[in-house]
């Protein structure tokens, strides 16, 4: 029987797994772990915003058929991808004495995601592992593809490895829980997927901006499904980042992740650095000749329609252009820049000139 909540399959290097999405997707673990194969004991690794609300009820799931299941809880937020609390895991791990064939489980957004992933990568070598975003970036974004890492004092995602996970069951329901801000930062991610790859899925943010705010469960279902698929299909083309089709995906991520870093990521979420990043990129695009300036408007105006900011006033340029200096993305020392040349299709440049980056910097901070 086809799967009707499932969006796509990843295809890479050593396999392939399922991309789901759905109302009520948790209640079912139980069955999809098993279907998987995955019987054996599982540690579910969450945060202590989506604990009471979501990694119980993950665990029940998967304890209804059977499958022991214990629970890590790391403080909520950025500053926990790091090797001090990746490193109480090992111990927890080692105390419980999990084994290869057991499963590590993320329940939450990108930062159990990442850390559990990170774990599953490296803990005896290697443990099987599965995604649970509760997160609209995580479900859209984070989980897809197997990049887990932590972060240094320097810059995120420093340390880590290229790890794929037996599956991604992202529950949409769990979503109705999210504040607005938390929603439009994980819609953030789905609008660039529409910018870079699918000019038809930016077509339906403009026609259900507010019913995507409000999370009504068919639409948000559908863009959600549609979003995961261009992210599967982007992986599954190009796992390890190596052939340029990957590196699409960091759309507004140059300036985003330097402006996440410079404050020291506790003044915008991923989403909204992105967002911001995503008006910096447009607007060098549209100086260098690349697209007309309707496309920087008209991506001005759906991310201002989800309340996403598209300038980030009273940050030191300094720090931002530091933190891009710092970009994984960045070869021979010049950062490579993902712009578009229109909606929906998007290219890589290396040469954009560093004085137009400096005061497209200072326009968006000052």
């Amino acid at each position: 029987m086809p799967d009707a909540d499932l969006a796509a399959e990843v295809h890479h290097s050593g396999g392939s797994y399922p991309v789901v999405a759905g109302w009520g997707t948790i209640d079912t673990l139980g069955d999809r772990f098993t279907d998987l194969g995955l019987t054996n004991t599982a540690y579910i690794i969450t945060d202590s915003n989506v604990m009471n609300r979501y990694a119980r009820n993950v665990q029940r799931a998967l304890q209804k058929r059977g499958i022991p299941a214990h629970i890590y809880i790391v403080p909520a937020g950025e500053t926990s991808k790091s090797f001090e609390l990746a490193q109480s895991i090992y111990h927890w791990l080692a105390e419980l004495k999990a084994e290869r064939g057991h499963t590590i489980v993320s329940v939450g957004g990108g930062v159990p995601g990442d850390l559990g992933g990170f774990i599953a990568a490296t803990y005896l070598r290697g443990m099987p592992f599965v995604q649970v975003p509760t997160s609209m970036a995580a479900m859209v974004d984070a989980s897809i593809g197997g990049k887990v890492a932590v972060n240094l004092p320097q810059a995120k995602n420093l340390v880590g490895a290229f790890y794929q996970p037996k599956g991604v069951f992202a529950d949409v329901q769990t979503l109705s829980t999210l504040g607005k801000r938390e929603l439009a930062e994980g819609w953030a991610e789905a609008i660039k997927h529409g910018f870079i790859l699918d000019a038809s899925l930016v077509d339906l943010f403009e026609e259900h901006a507010e019913a995507l705010m409000d999370n009504e469960p068919e639409i948000a279902t559908e863009v959600i499904r549609r979003s995961m698929a261009i992210k599967a299909n982007i992986v599954s083309q190009d796992e390890r980042e190596t052939l340029g089709i990957r590196i699409l995906l960091n759309y507004g991520h140059t300036i985003g992740h330097a402006l996440e870093s410079s404050t020291e990521y506790g003044q915008y979420f991923h989403g909204e650095g992105v967002a911001v990043g995503m008006m910096g990129a447009a607007t060098m695009a549209q100086e260098m000749g690349l697209h007309s300036q309707e496309i920087v408007d008209r991506q001005r105006r759906l991310l201002e329609r989800f309340s996403l900011p598209t300038a980030a006033k009273g940050v030191p340029v300094e720090d931002i252009l530091n933190g891009m200096s710092l970009d994984k993305k960045s070869q021979g020392g010049s950062n490579r820049w993902v712009m578009l040349e229109d909606v929906g299709r998007a290219v890589v440049r290396s040469d954009v000139p560093r004085e137009l980056v400096e005061k497209t910097v200072r326009d968006l901070t000052g």
